[in-house]
């Protein structure tokens, strides 16, 4: 057990903890009462501004450009968990700022990770004007230039390491915008957010350009916080906040699809945690991924209509029992 020193007591009377979890903390790194607070009691305001990714501005630049001309956006996401809260959070954000947004995900086996150059097109025989990729895109140069030279605009928002040449350079794809906390020279202060918490960050810079109430962006909190849990990325820093305050939330969701696949397995809605998150809920949105398509999960959370959304939240969850039975074989 490390022996680092602070004032355990007092960390105590302040916090209303124990010395002894005082003590934990500190063995964790964490040195001052405002680290402290934070790790214990952090609200939203103590997360970092979206505008501290590198390339944002650029980013909503380019996407309010398209809505404002009408171009058709597609948002292009991942076969699991953290790609499918991805692609819902922008896909709504869109569609709340007006856009004629819809999604594409990859098929496992037939398209593979990430963009493809069927994919691509697929977006060009559709009329797609700009596509903007969720928890994919920074290894796509090939196809993102495919892209481009049908005139098909595109956004990469990911969080996945950057590609480096022979030469150790940073391999970065021709896109409009890059929103990746891992490539050079982005000051965001917290490396270690997921796909999702990328999309998430995305839609505040658009409300906040736009003037949008920050109560349409709050609301999708529970599906970044599914995202950041379903990804195993360390609960700290705002991830820890995220996952907190998500979870606290998710009982009063507007999302009908979350609510009957709750329901679906067995749990109430008033006393999720992690573990559920990571253990039962998410494996059920992966499943889709991994035996069918990805698309039943995020229509799930997309749909509206209860009598649709129990019948597709069953089905995850038959889903899910099946992959485990075949695990288990």
């Amino acid at each position: 057990v490390a022996a680092k020193k602070a004032d355990f007591n007092a960390w105590a009377e302040k916090f209303h903890i124990d010395p002894v979890l005082a003590r934990i903390l500190r063995n964790r790194g964490l040195t001052s009462e405002a680290e402290v607070g934070k790790f214990l009691n952090g609200r939203l305001e103590d997360c970092y501004s979206p505008w501290l990714l590198k390339d944002m501005e650029a980013a909503v630049e380019a996407i309010l450009e398209a809505v404002e001309q009408g171009l058709r956006i597609r948002v292009i996401g991942d076969y699991d968990v953290d790609g499918i809260c991805s692609a819902y959070i922008l896909t709504k954000g869109l569609q709340i700022l007006g856009a004629g947004a819809d999604t594409a995900i990859p098929h496992r086996i037939h398209d593979g990770y990430g963009l493809n150059d069927h994919l691509i097109e697929e977006a060009r025989a559709d009329g797609i004007g700009m596509i903007v990729t969720c928890d994919n895109g920074i290894a796509a140069a090939p196809q993102i230039a495919l892209a481009n030279s049908y005139g098909i605009r595109v956004v990469v928002t990911d969080h996945h390491e950057v590609p480096l040449g022979e030469d150790g350079e940073e391999l970065l794809p021709p896109a409009d915008a890059i929103v990746n906390p891992k490539q050079g020279g982005c000051p965001y202060p917290f490396k270690g957010i997921c796909g999702g918490v990328v999309a998430y960050k995305v839609v505040q810079a658009l409300y906040e350009a736009c003037n949008i109430p920050m109560g349409e962006w709050e609301a999708m909190l529970e599906f970044a916080a599914i995202a950041t849990v379903g990804d195993v990325m360390r609960l700290q820093d705002e991830n820890r906040i995220l996952v907190r305050l998500g979870l606290r939330q998710m009982a009063g969701t507007r999302s009908m699809g979350l609510r009957k696949l709750v329901e679906a397995c067995g749990l109430d809605i008033r006393e999720l945690t992690a573990y559920h998150i990571g253990f039962v809920l998410g494996p059920c949105l992966n499943a889709s991924g991994r035996l069918q398509t990805a698309k039943l999960a995020l229509e799930l959370l997309l749909c509206e209509e209860e009598g649709a959304a129990l019948q597709m939240a069953e089905k995850l969850r038959e889903l899910n029992e099946e992959r485990k039975a075949m695990t288990q074989k």
